[in-house]
Formats: structure tokens, sequence, C-alpha cells
């Protein structure tokens, strides 16, 4: 059981790893590399015309491929690391992760790393161009949220060419055309808002705390959440959101009062 707990520690660590190359550009709010890792697989589970037993395996792929970073970070280009010496230190972290394992689940999340790496099976081309696809789908989402078009071209023009599959092809021309026309997909909304002014607004009963007419309070919600959201005219880059949170439950309060 210390193996184990020791382990999901380490995979715990990789939601506090960020991705390099975002960090290096000064994005805001950057991924970790359990987010990137997370809708991998689930995209994995999307893949048409992809038995269900390869599906699986994709989903296996997506889940293991960056978990050493856990241990010795995310190397990249601009560390100065040769791409051997990258895949060294990952091989030995992963020897190391899996051999706090029960022998079987260690050798298979050991060849699956290795599978990953020597891009010799269909399931592992695949899970490579799942990866491009989705850091050049992250990169659509940062331009969006910091209403900075093209701030990510360079990703992109570095990329997008790399794609083989048919498959993800076809999701990387949809994810293209929308951002060349503009882009007609709304990002959703901040549901970490949406639980705040719920924390706030209900008891844990659910009863509405104040006297406030609803219709209104939604309307006062709905441009709360909106107002953290820079509009095509903004200067600002980011946006106090507790500052923000607390003065309208003031708002709402003074009117109760």
């Amino acid at each position: 059981m210390d193996g184990l707990l020791e382990f999901l520690l380490y995979v715990g660590q990789a939601k506090r790893t960020f991705r390099t190359g975002w960090v290096l550009r000064g994005v805001e709010r950057v991924e970790s590399v359990a987010d990137h890792m997370y809708r991998m697989a689930v995209m994995s589970l999307l893949l048409p015309t992809v038995s269900e037993e390869s599906k699986v395996r994709c989903m296996k792929l997506s889940l293991v491929h960056d978990l050493a970073e856990s241990v010795v970070g995310d190397l990249t280009e601009y560390d100065g690391i040769p791409k051997t010496e990258k895949h060294r230190r990952e091989s030995e972290a992963m020897l190391y992760l899996t051999s706090l394992l029960p022998a079987d689940v260690g050798r298979e999340i050991f060849s699956l790393f290795n599978e990953y790496s020597d891009q010799k099976t269909n399931e592992a081309n695949l899970v490579k161009d799942l990866d491009i696809f989705d850091m050049l789908l992250q990169a659509y989402e940062y331009e969006k949220i910091q209403c900075d078009e093209k701030f990510l071209e360079d990703f992109f023009q570095g990329s997008a060419n790399k794609v083989k599959t048919n498959i993800v092809q076809k999701w990387l021309e949809q994810l293209l055309k929308c951002r060349s026309s503009g882009g007609q997909f709304q990002l959703p909304a901040d549901s970490n808002l949406n639980t705040m002014l719920k924390r706030v607004l209900y008891d844990e009963q659910g009863t509405f705390l104040y006297k406030y007419p609803s219709s209104d309070l939604r309307e006062k919600s709905n441009n709360f959440i909106s107002s953290k959201t820079k509009n095509e005219n903004s200067t600002t880059s980011t946006v106090d959101t507790n500052e923000l949170l607390t003065n309208l439950v003031k708002d709402i309060k003074d009117l109760n009062s």
C-alpha cells in the first residue's frame, strides 16, 4: 500500500506540473500536465471508426505518456536538453514510478510508456496526433481567453503539419477553420465562479438567503461572470475575481438590509 500511495502522490504532482510551453509564452491560467493527459483520454473515447479495444488502448496511452513529467518536469528544447537525454530521464522516472506498483501493473504501465515513445503501433500514432491536437486546441482557447488572435501562431505553424492520421486531421481542419473565421464558439462559462456564487447566495439546503428579486439577481450574476472575460477593447490582462465576488455579495447584502 505504501508504494501505491507514493505512486498516486506522484500522479497528483502531475496536477501541479505546468506545461512549459505556455509558461514561457506568458499565457494566463496555465494548464497542468494532468489537464493535458485527461482531455487526451477523453478524445480517445471519442475516436470514430476505431474498435473499442483500440479506444481503450489509446486512453491508457494518453494517461501514461507524460506521467514521467511528474518527476522530471516538462522538459522542452528551450531547456537545452537533447532528446536522447530527455528520454533517458523520463525512462528512469518511469522505472521508479512503476517499481512502486504490483509487478503486473507496473509492467503494463512501463510497456505503455515505451509503446508511445517507440511510435510503432497504430494506437501510439493516433495518441501522438491527439497530443498535438490537444496542444493546438489549448492554444486556440488561450487566444480566446486573452482576446489576442494569432497570439500563439507559432504553435500552429510549427505543429499543425505534423498530424498524420486521417481521423485527427479532420478534427484539426475543423479547428483551423474555426480559428481562421474568427471562431463561432464561445468558451463555456467559468464553473468556478458559478460554484462560488452558489455558496454565498444559498445555504446548505439550497434556500436562497436574500430577498433580492431572483430575476434581477440572475442578471447581476450574469453581468458579474461576464465581466471577468475581457472584451475586445479591454487593455487589462487579468481580472481580480475575489474583488468582483466580494463587491457583488456586498451589493446584494446592502440591497437586503
